[in-house]
């Protein structure tokens, strides 16, 4: 191991053989080697595995304070050495091929070590040649190694029959974008479809069994950001019904993805609590009626009648019904895909029957978020109602 001196001497002679103005006597040239020596020779002393044992010392090392070393001391030749520092400082201009081949050639130990380093002297003068070759070949093999195994492409949804009847009647509506009508995924018979509409200002994800199409579309920023999500009941019985749910994201290419499940529950328990026990009996009324227990909400009030907003069980239809405690409410139903292809909403109106005024409720499209507007009309009493 060198002396803090001998390693302070060891880089001032580095400095003049290897530098621009190269120039070293004999001397130094003999003396560098032997530092180098001595460095090299105690770095190969060093086990290559962390985990092998090191040998005890011996005393025998360099600076253990004895002068008898086992190994033979080599004596130095000054006419030779002088040759060497020659060609440390002629090997910048070298071809590096035929550096590597004289270093190969020279079976000597102490010829290899300066041959290698007659390379190192060429690499610190042609550096940046050396690093932008490195950079493009690591840019290449990064490229083939994703080309080579990046995952494979999703395979298409295979449809039956019927399914791609159904398909293509979506495509023919004319309601969706040109060719962004896409099958993601097929759950309890039921297809989920992605699209997009009004120049792909809106992305939509649509479920379907043939006999109901239930599409709901929002902003295609807002997708990117929250996804979006959409139900549809594939199956209903007085006990339980069977809802598929789906939530459709976009993945970091900008593709459509979706987590799908299905589940099973009781339409009689809707976990909603309501405001009061009349509107409990009301919405029970209305569960054992045929809407979907989980959909019934009370949107608004005129004056102290209930305005409530719910969904059919057979055919999924979203309606918008006055009071609701009884049969004869009056109530309004749409086709979900109609209404989204008109960009339509649930509108009713109710009349007075004491005083013949009229009331518009306008229930906004599902676009968006949903309002209940209440606009009234004089009646024959002449109130015109606030």
């Amino acid at each position: 191991m060198l002396e803090p001196e001998e390693s302070a001497e060891l880089r001032s002679l580095q400095e003049r053989a290897y530098g621009r103005d190269a120039a070293l006597t004999p001397g130094d040239a003999a003396r560098l080697r032997e530092l180098e020596e001595r460095r090299v020779e105690r770095v190969a002393d060093v086990p290559e595995s962390p985990f092998a044992v090191l040998p005890a010392p011996t005393g025998d090392e360099p600076g253990s304070g004895r002068a008898d070393h086992a190994g033979p001391v080599a004596e130095i030749d000054p006419a030779r050495e002088q040759g060497v520092a020659q060609e440390q400082l002629t090997a910048r201009e070298q071809d590096p091929a035929d550096v590597a081949a004289g270093a190969a050639a020279d079976t000597g130990p102490a010829q290899g070590r300066m041959a290698w380093r007659s390379v190192l002297s060429l690499l610190r003068g042609h550096w940046r040649p050396v690093a932008f070759a490195t950079a493009a070949m690591l840019a290449i093999g990064v490229g083939v190694g994703w080309l080579a195994f990046r995952g494979p492409e999703p395979a298409p949804v295979e449809l039956t029959v019927e399914q791609q009847a159904w398909h293509d009647e979506l495509v023919a509506g004319g309601v969706y974008d040109a060719g962004s009508v896409r099958a993601l995924a097929v759950e309890e018979g039921a297809v989920i479809w992605a699209a997009t509409k009004d120049a792909r200002e809106r992305t939509c994800v649509i479920l379907g069994t043939g006999e109901v199409t239930v599409p709901n579309c929002e902003l295609t920023e807002t997708v990117a950001e929250t996804g979006v999500y959409g139900s549809i009941t594939v199956q209903a019985s007085d006990d339980l019904q069977r809802q598929v749910g789906v939530q459709m994201l976009f993945t970091a290419s900008g593709e459509p993805a979706v987590a799908v499940s299905s589940y099973d529950y009781d339409p009689g328990q809707s976990g909603i609590t309501y405001a009061n026990d009349r509107e409990a009996d009301t919405a029970k009324r209305l569960a054992d009626d045929g809407f979907d227990a989980s959909s019934l909400w009370v949107v608004g009030y005129d004056r102290d009648v209930p305005v409530w907003t719910a969904v059919q069980t057979e055919s999924q239809n979203p309606c918008l019904i006055y009071d609701g405690s009884t049969a004869e409410s009056p109530m309004t139903c749409a086709d979900p895909q109609t209404m989204q292809e008109q960009s339509s909403s649930l509108v009713l109106s109710v009349v007075d029957t004491e005083t013949g005024g009229q009331t518009h409720l306008e229930l906004a499209s599902t676009q968006g978020p949903g309002y209940l507007v209440i606009t009234r009309e004089g009646g024959v009493s002449g109130a015109g109602g606030n």
